[in-house]
């Protein structure tokens, strides 16, 4: 899920939930605060596929940190490779 499908559907429960109130009717509310927690859940979702998806940290050279992962590999990848390894050894 994009993260500006995350905030209009954010901005769309914050309105429905303010009209809920205005126009004084529980349903509503309800309607837009559950519209609201789907979209923070998206919103967590989201930002832990993009995390578990994203390139390695950069070296560090000051503390002489040469790591690299290889070229088009992720986090995730490089987990998923590790813990095959360790299954592997068992």
């Amino acid at each position: 899920m994009s993260a500006s499908l995350v905030v209009v559907l954010m901005a769309l429960a914050m309105i429905v939930a303010v009209v809920g109130h205005l126009i004084k009717i529980r349903g509503v509310v309800v309607a837009g605060l559950a519209l609201l927690f789907v979209a923070t859940f998206a919103m967590v979702v989201g930002g832990f596929g993009a995390w578990r998806d994203s390139p390695g940290p950069a070296p560090d050279p000051l503390r002489g940190d040469d790591r690299r992962l290889p070229p088009n590999e992720s986090i995730g990848d490089a987990r998923r490779q590790q813990q095959q390894r360790r299954d592997g050894q068992r």
